[in-house]
């Protein structure tokens, strides 16, 4: 029973991911506090939400006696290890009945709270196989896809995002992802679109529709400001692994790219997180991915850009790492940026 009420948290957790970050992208770094009050809102009402609806269409004494047998003395079901067993026999089962379409999306968001989000565009990919028809599922996918590929929609994610909306105009998920979107492209216009026709959907949270009103304000005075300010810098990377370190790498190990200023300063101007699986890959640095607001991209005339394989997954360098560095160029006139991941820290 325990083993069940993991996965629900999972399924929590992952509800919290697909629909918080969304809300979150859409800001530029002075607007944060908004929409993390906002994603508190999300944090406190899903769960609560959730579990009424559980438990009023469920049956958790059917779940009790299905998986009480998994228990045993010798075996502590609240290890840290349980939720990732958990989730494993979900896996192994639906690869035993593969025409589950609520156990993929299960499955998938169980991933998604492990920080797995390539298997979890992978499960959500399965259940929508079985189900094209829901928008949510549509939306839940573009957000994995985008997760895995370190935040960044590509066309092909943008179009499953334009299917969602096709089906049901009025989903709230796949409207924030499309505001994101253009937000994040700079089409201001297109984006205060979405969060209006956000605003309207009905039954909506107050709270969201207050939020839905707030990014709109703040974007338009982004667009009233024009050509005024300096142009917010945007490069392209493209990143490879070196043939003679491929047998070095899982498919899971985690890559960082970032980009870092020519005055000697570790802290990176921006900075993008995908998988080894996803290599070799072309990502965009800008300066909407500042870590502060005084060192952005647009900043510094001469940067450089590193790629680094973490099989920890952490931040910090560590012995072992893989890496790789462009070396000094210009952060105006590059046109795309190769770098190859071909050295290791020692």
């Amino acid at each position: 029973m325990i083993a069940f009420w993991l996965i629900i948290a999972a399924m929590l957790l992952g509800a919290l991911a697909c629909v918080v970050p969304p809300l979150l992208r859409t800001s530029e770094r002075g607007s944060g506090q908004a929409h993390a009050a906002l994603a508190g809102l999300m944090v406190a009402l899903i769960p609560a939400s959730a579990l009424t609806l559980y438990m009023r269409i469920g049956d958790p004494v059917a779940f009790a006696m299905q998986t009480a047998p998994l228990a045993s003395p010798d075996r502590h079901a609240d290890a840290p290890a349980s939720m990732e067993a958990a989730v494993s026999r979900l896996a192994a089962r639906l690869r035993a009945d593969p025409g589950d379409a609520p156990g993929w999306a299960m499955l998938a968001r169980s991933y998604m709270a492990l920080d797995r989000p390539s298997d979890a565009a992978e499960a959500y990919r399965r259940a929508i196989a079985l189900n094209p028809r829901d928008a949510g599922l549509l939306a839940d996918y573009a957000d994995a896809v985008a997760s895995a590929n370190g935040g960044d929609f590509n066309d092909a994610t943008v179009k499953v995002i334009d299917s969602a909306l096709a089906l049901d105009a009025n989903q709230p998920k796949a409207l924030a992802l499309a505001a994101s979107v253009a937000f994040d492209r700079r089409d201001y216009a297109r984006a205060i679109q979405f969060w209006e026709q956000l605003g309207k959907v009905p039954d909506l949270a107050p709270q969201i529709a207050q939020q839905a009103q707030k990014n709109i304000d703040e974007t338009r005075a982004l667009a009233a400001k024009g050509s005024d300010g300096p142009r917010a810098a945007s490069i392209e990377v493209r990143v490879r692994l070196s043939p003679e370190l491929e047998q070095r790498v899982r498919p899971t190990d985690k890559v960082f790219v970032y980009a870092l200023a020519d005055d000697g300063s570790r802290m990176p101007l921006a900075v993008q997180r995908l998988s080894a699986s996803q290599l070799p890959a072309t990502v965009r640095l800008d300066d909407s991915m500042s870590m502060t607001p005084n060192r952005r991209l647009s900043d510094f005339s001469r940067i450089s850009v590193d790629a680094r394989v973490s099989a920890s997954g952490q931040a910090r360098p560590a012995a072992g790492d893989l890496t790789g560095s462009s070396g000094a160029v210009s952060s105006k006139d590059a046109g795309v940026i190769d770098v190859t991941i071909a050295d290791v820290v020692r």
